[in-house]
């Protein structure tokens, strides 16, 4: 038997980087632009939701099931339900045309309380980004917070298929399915894109100039938040700061449990002083190219300050080159990253990896 390829906290680790995602630009979007800002916020989580709403109408599964509110919440197209039916924190009351899920705090909730922030900035993310699904999933579909039981968060869904039935929502099945989990942590790190491309284009939209360096520093901040924490964690326990233990298991793999959701030639070079890789399939990539060269620009603009912050808050030497990049039109991330004064004879220039074939 082989051993799994999905770690179990993937899609629990990539559901939390929708809450950083949204986190870095609410605060360097509200703190640059005030509630002109906020609004930018708001409206680029309506966008991502309807780009998600039809999505998931346009999937196989919605032509296979019965359209209605039920089918709708079993094929989400990202992790929150069923992370929640995992911890035993989601109920569902209604019928199959109008469904009421109920839990005791939103999603999102317990990233920012742990971290000793504000979570007012979900109240403002999840009745637009409903708001945008439901309308791109069909015209007779809603989706809405509703605040009528004190003291937990509840969502109204309604689609009517003309045969409700009382609800019995199934979850609970992709925890326990290696395939079923691969493809729901995809998705749910491919639609990160979707908020960082729709929040970046309003932007822009709105503040031209400023916004893309709004979306920059939000960008760098995305990755600087993770890898400082691999830095710190290294030295506290004194492991040497080199690439290679930041592609460790102790490093990037701990915290990005990702080798089968992002997929890597076999063919690579890393060692203390270089990191070589390339990248075959992206899922956040395929959001990106969905809105044309205009998403691949906001897509770059991300990927670039990203992986910045991530390898520099690292190892701030770290020189961040690509050969060739998704986001710049090409089919494969050629990431040649050096830290030069830990190169030694031993490692290839990226111009001499390439001639190896």
């Amino acid at each position: 038997m082989t051993e799994s390829r999905i770690a179990p906290g993937t899609l629990r680790m990539f559901q939390e980087y929708h809450w950083l995602m949204l986190r870095v630009f609410y605060d360097a979007s509200q703190q640059t632009f005030g509630d002109a800002g906020v609004e930018a916020v708001r409206r680029g989580a309506h966008a991502a939701g309807y780009y998600r709403g039809a999505r998931m109408r346009d999937r196989a599964t919605s032509f296979v099931h019965p359209r209605n509110a039920l089918s709708l919440v079993e094929q989400w197209d990202t992790g929150e339900w069923e992370l929640a039916f995992a911890d035993s924190e989601i109920r569902v009351e209604g019928t199959t045309s109008d469904l009421i899920l109920e839990l005791d705090h939103a999603p999102g909730h317990a990233y920012f309380i742990d971290l000793g922030l504000s979570p007012a900035m979900l109240d403002i993310y999840w009745p637009a980004l409903l708001a945008g699904i439901a309308q791109g999933y069909g015209s007779n579909c809603q989706a809405s917070v509703v605040d009528d039981v004190p003291g937990k968060w509840r969502v109204r869904i309604v689609l009517d298929d003309g045969a409700a039935r009382p609800a019995q929502l199934v979850l609970g099945a992709v925890m326990g399915d290696e395939l079923s989990l691969l493809e729901m942590s995809r998705r749910t790190s491919g639609l990160i894109a979707a908020l960082q491309m729709y929040v970046s284009r309003e932007l822009v939209r709105d503040f031209d100039a400023e916004g893309e360096q709004v979306i920059r520093e939000a960008s760098y901040e995305f990755g600087a938040l993770r890898g400082s924490v691999i830095r710190e964690k290294h030295l506290r326990e004194g492991v040497p700061i080199t690439l290679a233990n930041f592609a460790s298991k102790s490093g990037l793999q701990e915290r990005d449990p990702s080798e089968a959701v992002f997929v890597f030639s076999d063919r690579q070079h890393v060692s203390e002083g270089a990191y070589y890789l390339d990248c075959t399939f992206c899922p956040l990539q395929e959001v990106w190219a969905h809105e044309g060269a205009e998403g691949l620009r906001l897509g770059y603009l991300f990927d670039a300050s990203n992986h910045r912050g991530l390898f520099q808050s690292y190892h701030p030497e770290t020189v961040v080159r690509w050969d060739s990049v998704k986001t710049r039109g090409d089919s494969v991330c050629r990431f040649r990253f050096t830290v030069p004064s830990l190169l030694t004879s031993d490692d290839p220039s990226p111009e001499e990896f390439d001639a190896i074939r």
